[in-house]
C-alpha cells in the first residue's frame, strides 16, 4: 500500500500507515464517541503514526434528490454541500476508523444520508478499494443496536474498504465508554491495521458474516441463509454458519460486482425508463392522477 514502512520492533513486524481517518457520527463533542476517537487518535500517535479526527457534525451533506445526473451525464453531484471534501479525506487516507451511536436499533440519520450519496461517489472510489477499516458503534448494554454494525459497514464497504474489525462498546452515559474492558480492543484492532495487507477470504464457521459482520440472516431455503448486506450464502452447521471462500470472494461489494452493478443494472436503467414511458402516462390517466 502506498505510504506505508515496514520495520521490526522487537517482538513486531509493524506496517505503519501515513495517514489514518478517525470519522466520528456524532453531534456531541466529548460524547462517548468522541473519547473513543481521541483514545485512537493517541494509540496512533503513540505507534509513530499520523492520524486526524474529522466529524461528520462539521460537513453539511444534503439529502440525494435522485435526479441521477451523476449517473447517467457522469457529472459531479449539483448540490452545494461538502460531500466531495469529506470523501476526499476518508480517499487520501490510508485506512478509516468510523465511530457511531446507536439510535434506535441502527445510525444517525446523517450518516445514512452520507451513504445514500455514494453513487456519484464511485468514480472516486472504483479504483481505491480494498483499504483497511474499522467500525466501533457505541450503544446502551440493551438490545437496541441489531442493525447498528451493519449499516455502518454497508458505508465502508460502498466506499471500497474492507472491513477488518468491528464491535460495539458499551456506554450510555456520557464516558461511561471508558469503563468497559472492551476499549482494550481498540488498541487490538488498530494494531491489525498497522500490519494489514490485503488477503482473499478463506472458508469459515462463524455466527456473522466476515465480509461485514452482519450476524442477521436470510432464510434461502432450509439450512441455507445468506448475508443480506453483501448477499454471501451460509449454511448453517452445528457450529454456527459456514461460508465458502469461493463465495465470500464474490461478495456483492467486490470491485467487479460492483462495476457489474453500474454497467449491467444502473446505467441501463435510463434506457428502460423510456421504453416504458408511454405505458407510465398511460397508467396516470387510468387512475386519474393526471
Amino acid at each position: 500500500m502506498k505510504g506505508k514502512e515496514k520495520f521490526e520492533d522487537k517482538e513486531k513486524e509493524y506496517f505503519f500507515m501515513k495517514n489514518i481517518c478517525i470519522l466520528v457520527a456524532s453531534e456531541r463533542r466529548n460524547g462517548n464517541c468522541d473519547l473513543l476517537a481521541r483514545f485512537a487518535d493517541k494509540y496512533i500517535k503513540e505507534k509513530g503514526n499520523e492520524s486526524k479526527i474529522i466529524y461528520l457534525k462539521d460537513f453539511e451533506i444534503k439529502q440525494c434528490q435522485g435526479c441521477m445526473s451523476c449517473v447517467f451525464k457522469n457529472m459531479k453531484c449539483k448540490l452545494d454541500d461538502d460531500l466531495y471534501k469529506l470523501a476526499d479525506a476518508i480517499i487520501k487516507s490510508d485506512a478509516l476508523i468510523l465511530l457511531a451511536p446507536t439510535y434506535v436499533l441502527t445510525v444517525p440519520g446523517k450518516l445514512k444520508v452520507f451513504l445514500d450519496r455514494f453513487l456519484c461517489l464511485y468514480p472516486m472510489i472504483k479504483d481505491n478499494l480494498e483499504k483497511p477499516a474499522l467500525s466501533i458503534g457505541v450503544s446502551s448494554p440493551i438490545d437496541w443496536n441489531q442493525f447498528q454494525l451493519p449499516m455502518m459497514n454497508i458505508l465502508l464497504l460502498a466506499l471500497g474498504l474492507r472491513v477488518i474489525d468491528s464491535f460495539i462498546v458499551y456506554g450510555a452515559g456520557q464516558g461511561e465508554v471508558l469503563l468497559e474492558k472492551k476499549i482494550k480492543a481498540i488498541e487490538k484492532s488498530i494494531e491489525k491495521i498497522f500490519g494489514y495487507e490485503s488477503q482473499p477470504f478463506i472458508s469459515v464457521v462463524s455466527n456473522y458474516c466476515p465480509v461485514d459482520y452482519c450476524d442477521v440472516f436470510q432464510r434461502v431455503e432450509k439450512d441455507l441463509f445468506r448475508c443480506p448486506v453483501c448477499l454471501t450464502p451460509a449454511r448453517l452447521v452445528e457450529q454456527g454458519f459456514y461460508f465458502d471462500a469461493k463465495d465470500l470472494n464474490q461478495h456483492r461489494w467486490t470491485a467487479k460486482k460492483m462495476k457489474e452493478h453500474f454497467d449491467e443494472w444502473i446505467l441501463t436503467t435510463k434506457e428502460r425508463f423510456r421504453r416504458l414511458l408511454p405505458d407510465i402516462h398511460r397508467k396516470k390517466k387510468d387512475l386519474g392522477l393526471i
